[in-house]
């Protein structure tokens, strides 16, 4: 049985800009690839001692009371979400290997206000010789160009769910049909869209939380047959680091 595991990364600059202003000036005061905070490193911090603690399963365990016994370990390329795949590397002793199509919605892009209107201008993104320079131990696709690796417009919300179609499509392909355990740090919009995908919701309006270094388990068996075992599990953060 396939388990994949969904990691919200740590909180960021963002997040926290978000929280203290109440969104009024957040696209306009928002960092294009946010950094964690210092709670967003506790928290990682956190989250990894927790996955990293020992695996010894003699049954069916829903709630990884035996553990997880990470096998795969993957992280999209915004710093947040490196850095708690970075925690969780160091304590699982698991290679971080880069899943760029994991960026959460949107991509890399900063905004602008032009005749009291709107605008959303994509960026570059960092390239590979800054990945190798920052995270020497993160392992990168072969085709991450040296000019950004996002490098074009903002993504529409339209090709949210074509994109966490292309997330499960590349996930089954490699770990389906076996017993792996995959870690994916990632962020909460894209998490969202993925279990659209999986679970087909068709209701126009709704959301799935995600706290920040929360975890969510699906189970798919071989015949492709999908579980949701646990959604947004904050019990591993004290009370304190739960944003």
């Amino acid at each position: 049985m396939l388990q994949l595991y969904f990691i919200r990364h740590g909180q960021s600059t963002n997040n926290a800009l978000w929280t203290n202003s109440g969104g009024e000036s957040y696209l306009a005061d928002r960092q294009t690839d946010a950094d964690l905070t210092e709670i967003g490193q506790h928290q990682a911090e956190f989250v990894a001692k927790h996955l990293a603690q020992s695996y010894h399963l003699t049954g069916f365990d829903p709630q990884n009371r035996q553990g997880f016994g990470l096998t795969h370990l993957y992280c999209s390329l915004m710093i947040r979400a490196i850095k708690t795949g970075q925690a969780i590397a160091q304590q699982t002793g698991l290679p971080l290997v880069a899943m760029p199509e994991v960026h959460e919605t949107g991509g890399v892009y900063e905004m602008s206000v032009v005749d009291e209107e709107m605008r959303f201008v994509g960026l570059a993104g960092h390239g590979r010789s800054f990945f190798e320079s920052e995270y020497p131990e993160l392992i990168l696709p072969e085709d991450l160009p040296e000019e950004g690796w996002w490098n074009r417009d903002k993504e529409p919300r339209e090709n949210y769910l074509d994109r966490a179609q292309s997330i499960i499509d590349r996930l089954l392909g490699e770990h389906l049909g076996t017993d792996h355990r995959v870690g994916i740090v990632m962020h909460g919009g894209i998490f969202a869209r993925i279990l659209t995908i999986l679970f087909k919701v068709q209701i126009e309006k709704y959301w799935f939380l995600m706290n920040n270094c929360a975890i969510s388990r699906v189970d798919i068996d071989e015949d492709g047959h999908v579980m949701l075992v646990y959604m947004n599990n904050v019990s591993h953060l004290p009370d304190h680091l739960v944003s």
